[in-house]
C-alpha cells in the first residue's frame, strides 16, 4: 500500500505540474484533475495489488470505494486550495496539501473505523 501511495504522490504531482505549466490551468483546477486521476489509479491498484480482487467484478467494489473516498478527495481540495491561498506557490501547496491529506485520514481511520472498544488488546 506504501508504493501505490508513492506512485500516486507522484502521478499527483507531475499532472498538476502538466497541468499548471503546460495547460495553463489554474492551481486550483490542476490539483482537482490530478487528485480525480490518482483516485481512479488507486481503485485499480487496491483491486490489483493490495487486496487482490481484479478477478472478480469491479462495478461492486467501484459503487463502494468511489462515494467513500469522494468525501476525503473534496475535503482535500478544498484543503489546497486554503494552503495554495496561504503560501502562493502549488508545489509546496502540494506536498503540504498530501500530509495533511494523509494525516486526516489516520486520524479518521484511527478514531473512527478502527477505534478500540474495550474487547482486549490489538493484535
Amino acid at each position: 500500500m506504501v508504493g501505490l501511495s508513492g506512485i500516486s504522490f507522484v502521478l499527483g504531482f507531475a499532472l498538476t505540474w502538466l497541468l499548471v505549466e503546460l495547460g495553463g490551468l489554474p492551481p486550483e483546477a490542476a490539483y482537482a484533475i490530478a487528485v480525480a486521476t490518482c483516485t481512479v489509479v488507486n481503485f485499480f491498484g487496491f483491486r490489483h495489488w493490495v487486496f487482490r480482487t481484479a478477478h472478480l467484478p469491479a462495478w461492486p467494489e467501484a459503487r463502494r470505494f468511489f462515494p467513500s473516498f469522494l468525501g476525503f478527495r473534496v475535503v482535500e481540495v478544498g484543503l489546497f486550495h486554503l494552503v495554495y491561498k496561504a503560501i502562493g506557490e502549488y508545489q509546496s501547496s502540494y506536498v503540504v496539501t498530501q500530509a495533511l491529506a494523509a494525516l486526516m485520514k489516520f486520524a479518521v481511520a484511527k478514531w473512527l473505523v478502527f477505534k478500540r472498544t474495550g474487547h482486549g488488546p490489538r493484535t
